[in-house]
């Protein structure tokens, strides 16, 4: 649906918007979202718009954080900076999923954007200069009947400006503690009598923000404010188990460093270092991309518009030191010959030992441990051509093409077989000569005998290390690459006009064919786990696409005009609407939607709609049937520490190192949660939906709500909605806690106490059908945990979106702005699998991929007068409770293991933005210009503390929670905005 927003539209302001009406100013001219009939508004919706003056008092970088202000989205009050939690840089409405369930509709001006990214081609509009934007719309109502896939929970829509005439530009520089910004916005255009052309540009600079900046993201031992110990055995020099003695008992536990005279527990609660603070909380971005748009009348029937955008965005992460987990090394006396490591120390407290299991953190002099980047680039371009056949009649032809290559490079990383073969000469953790270290195939890397010249030194630490120069540069020149090509094509012919009058005018149809076709392709390339990259890599390419014809018809009837002067019925009108798509992968889904609006009195209205919706699985995640359903964002692997009921699985307590959760005491029946897989002794795999046998995912959906914007109170707008929505069969990796403690999933674990043995290895991996596994398997494994994509999810979410807000003009004193927007959810009940469903409500971290927090709210007042304004916003989020399986106090589960209550409250989060900014006025050349300082979090509050991570794919860390909370502290900006 191509938008044709006049030159001139007035703005709305955004938190919170005004109810679009009909009677609005050039309503007839606009296509809106969320139906495909030109000069209506949605019918039974609130559509929330956010105009261009709440652009310029956000002062936003790029679009995410202009969106993120708008409460009803997942992401709202977190920061634009890196990809989202799970949802690459994709907004999603009212938490309904994120990752692969991608249940939010993204599009710029009525049309599709290129997917992107490296896990489930999910778009990222700020491909799309701030500079090019008219206005952004939200519509939190199920719109499959009008769009298709995707638009479950509703659509955002991009809408750029029709035409600009003159030159725009917006520079601002900001800082916060160790973390700087630079960006610029201009646009330059010129219209003529039929038309115009304009030129939109950005380019924004974001630094690296590391860990040890911030005391909640660093602390490694969280227990001091009510949190666990994040600390790792992970050290250098390493801390030790010996495994073998020349003589005498082996002793128990772990010895913290080659000087310890004694142990302790292989326990979490014992773990010593601090790794977090080498890691990366915020990764550094820059982004630079273009737009021109063309637009002509050439006559009074035909325009056509034109648009191509070009967007370039990178990412930057040091990485933190690698590592060695329960690795094998052998000395004197072992009878392992030239596995001896010439290194080898026994511990003070045991010098009669052999053979050591050691933990190891590969620290480096220079500090120097490689990074992880991303690049992606996008060519996006559109084509509308707009025929009046007559006065009452119109048929659009309009297509969309967008190219889209993401990328996500490891560069000098660490070299896991590269440390292994220098500390026991092979590439197993178990120092085994036979075991191949390709699963399926016969492949043993060796470097034997190991000599001084080419062994690894892990029990001095750097400044007496002994290793050579050589091996210390081998250790980090481990190379991979993650690249994905996504290509799409839109093509829709609309043809919409009036059928016949009403008395209460004309019924007003829409009707037309869609195709659209996407392919993707996946090329990874990493280690094999025989030694540098260089000359052990493997290389995957996974190919993918779907073609989709669709048909749709939309009505517009009203029942009701003013003219009529029927008595509590000022307008009424109704709207129904009907969409069939085939799909050449995943079969064919009608989705209707019906819709009504009941104007009591003007300015006072009644509305509501009803609505089927679907999400077709990304192909991207139902995996290569060739390669035993692995995909790019799946594997299979080793795994930590989880936390697993005592109710649900008896058998946890006769796994070897099972404690009590977060305590050094011994796993026991009379224990409600225990951990196990201390030092990586689980297996995890997560294999695509074709593995699981996917299929689309539903959406059911109705809202009801009153708009009141009184004639005799101009400047007031009060509007509210209840919403239901039901998803069925989200599609999800589901997290160890909710396959421990949710009864549909249940199966999904399975425990070893024995150890389990190599068929049962082998069958969980799905070696026979062509999967690996990455990495080196550990010589005992204890549980096995399957998190492979599959339709585990089933949601239902009621609540509540709010607005209101008063402007008036004072005279003397300003013009005065208070307002607020809020999303207060009342019910959000899931299950998996079909079983007995529970309540998520006020929680985060269940579902690890978007959170179930039940208040948000953003409020304003403002003031202006004479060129003179300031705004002061408050952002808050309610308490909840953290769910995460790291949650210090236990989750309480039901008879079905669902569950019930527990976990650690999180404190509400409460940060204010002041805006304040200078209008020149006058009659000279800097009419219009503006300088502005805008401070984001004023009181430089930090994050509530949340025991646990939420990172997506670069940065994120313990202590906060990335989905709702903003990690920079005080950020202040200063800028300018140039007219001419």
């Amino acid at each position: 649906m191509a938008q044709t927003a006049p030159e001139a539209e007035a703005d709305r302001p955004a938190n919170p918007a005004p109810v679009v009406s009909n009677d609005a100013p050039g309503a007839q001219d606009i296509v809106v979202t969320g139906t495909a009939i030109r000069g209506v508004a949605p019918i039974g919706s609130n559509l929330v718009s956010v105009g261009l003056e709440a652009i310029e008092k956000t002062a936003p970088v790029n679009l995410s954080q202009l969106v993120n202000t708008v409460p009803a989205l997942s992401t709202a009050g977190s920061l634009a900076q890196g990809e989202n939690a799970y949802s690459y840089y994709s907004p999603q409405i009212h938490s309904l999923a994120g990752s692969s369930s991608n249940t939010t509709l993204v599009i710029v001006d009525g049309l599709r954007l290129p997917g992107g990214g490296t896990q489930f081609s999910q778009t990222d509009p700020n491909i799309i200069p701030v500079s090019a934007i008219q206005r952004v719309e939200v519509l939190a109502d199920g719109a499959s009947s009008v769009y298709g896939s995707d638009a479950v929970a509703g659509v955002v829509n991009f809408i750029t400006r029709r035409t600009f005439d003159g030159l725009d530009a917006n520079f601002q520089y900001g800082w916060a503690d160790h973390y700087r910004s630079k960006s610029g916005n201009l646009i330059w255009g010129k219209t003529w009598g039929t038309g115009g052309v304009y030129v939109a540009g950005a380019w924004t600079e974001q630094s690296t923000l590391l860990n040890r900046y911030r005391s909640f993201s660093s602390l490694g031992d969280y227990r001091g404010v009510g949190g666990s110990n994040n600390n790792s055995f992970q050290c250098s020099p390493a801390t030790i188990q010996v495994t073998g003695v020349s003589s005498g008992t082996v002793p128990s536990g772990v010895f913290l460093s080659p000087g310890a005279t004694g142990t302790v527990a292989n326990t979490q609660a014992n773990a010593p270092c601090n790794t977090s603070i080498y890691n990366t909380l915020v990764p550094g971005q820059g982004r630079g991309n273009v737009m021109m748009k063309v637009v002509n009348d050439f006559s009074d029937k035909l325009t056509v518009t034109y648009m191509l955008n070009y967007n370039r965005q990178k990412t930057h992460s040091p990485n933190g030191p690698g590592n060695l987990t329960n690795a094998a090394a052998f000395g004197p006396n072992s009878g392992k010959g030239g596995q001896i490591n010439p290194f080898f120390i026994a511990p003070a407290g045991a010098p009669n030992a052999t053979q050591q299991s050691i933990t190891w953190l590969a620290t480096t002099p220079d500090g120097n441990y490689g990074e992880v980047e991303s690049q992606s680039d996008v060519i996006y371009t559109t084509a509308v051509a707009d025929y009046k056949i007559n006065s009452n009649w119109t048929v659009t032809l309009s297509d969309a093409f967008g190219w889209n290559r993401s990328a996500l490079n490891t560069i000098n990383g660490f070299c896991t077989a590269c440390a292994m073969l220098a500390l026991n000469g092979t590439a197993q953790s178990s120092g085994s000569t036979t075991a191949s270290d390709i699963a399926g195939q016969n492949v043993i890397a060796l470097n034997l005998p190991l000599t001084t010249a080419n062994a690894l030194d892990v029990w001095n630490p750097v400044g007496s290390n002994r290793t050579s120069p050589a091996v210390l540069r081998s250790l980090y020149r481990a190379n991979s690459e993650n690249t994905n090509y996504n290509t799409f094509n839109q093509i829709r012919l609309n043809v919409q006009g009036s059928l016949f009058d009403l008395p209460a005018g004309p019924l007003k149809v829409a009707m037309g064919g869609e195709y659209y076709w996407q392919s993707q392709t996946q090329k990874i390339t990493g280690s094999n786990n025989t030694g540098p990259t260089t000359t052990g890599s493997n290389f995957r390419v996974y190919n993918y696409s779907r073609k989709i014809k669709s048909v749709y018809a939309e009505a517009y009837i009203p029942v009701i005009s003013p003219e009529m002067d029927v008595p509590l019925a000022y307008r009424v009108d109704l709207s129904a609407a009907v969409r069939y798509d085939s799909f050449s992968d995943v079969g064919d889904t009608t989705n209707p939607k019906f819709a009504a609006t009941w104007e009591i009195i003007r300015g006072l209205k009644v509305r509501g709609n009803w609505s089927k919706s679907f999400v077709a699985p990304p192909i991207g995640v139902i995996g290569d049937p060739t390669q035993g359903y692995l995909y790019a964002s799946g594997s299979i692997g080793t795994n930590g520490v989880i936390s697993v009921p005592t109710a649900n699985y008896p058998s946890v307590v006769n796994i070897p190192g099972a404690v009590a959760a977060n305590t050094n005491n011994p796993c026991t029946m009379s224990v409600a949660v225990c951990q196990i897989g201390q030092g990586n002794t689980g297996l995890r795999r997560q294999l695509g939906g074709g593995f699981t046998n996917e299929v689309p995912q539903k959406g059911r959906s109705w809202s009801i709500g009153v708009d009141f914007t009184p004639q005799f109170l101009p400047g007031l707008v009060v509007a509210g909605t209840f919403f239901h929505n039901t998803f069925i069969g989200g599609v999800s990796s589901p997290s160890p806690s909710a396959i421990v403690n949710s009864a549909g999933l249940r199966n999904l674990l399975t425990l070893c106490p024995s150890s389990c043995t190599q068929a049962q290895i082998d069958s969980f991996a799905n070696i026979a059908n062509g999967a690996t596994i990455s990495g080196s398997v550990p010589p005992n494994v204890y549980y096995l945990i399957d998190q492979s994509s599959r339709n585990a999810l089933n949601l239902v979410v009621e609540g509540v979106d709010g607005q209101f807000t008063y402007s008036s003009d004072l005279g003397n004193i300003g013009r005065v702005t208070i307002g607020t927007a809020f999303t207060y959810f009342t019910k959000f009940r899931q299950n998996f699998g079909g079983g007995t469903d529970f309540s998520i409500l006020n929680t985060s971290g269940y579902n690890t991929t978007f959170p179930s927090v039940q208040f948000k709210n953003r409020a304003q007042l403002g003031w202006a007068l004479d060129g003179i304004s300031l705004d002061l916003f408050w952002n808050h989020v309610g308490p909840y409770r953290n769910w995460i399986s790291t949650s210090v106090a236990p989750i309480t589960v039901d008879s079905a293991g669902n569950p019930t209550g527990g976990g650690d409250r999180v404190a509400a989060g409460n940060t204010f933005d002041l805006h304040a900014q200078y209008e020149f006025g006058g009659e000279n050349f800097t009419r219009g210009w503006q300088l502005f300082v805008d401070i984001q979090n004023l009181l430089d509050a930090d994050p509530p503390f949340y025991n646990g991570n939420t990172n997506g794919i670069l940065g994120g860390a313990w202590g906060y929670n990335g989905f709702v909370s903003n990690p920079l502290g005080r950020l202040v900006s200063i800028g300018a905005r140039i007219k001419f």
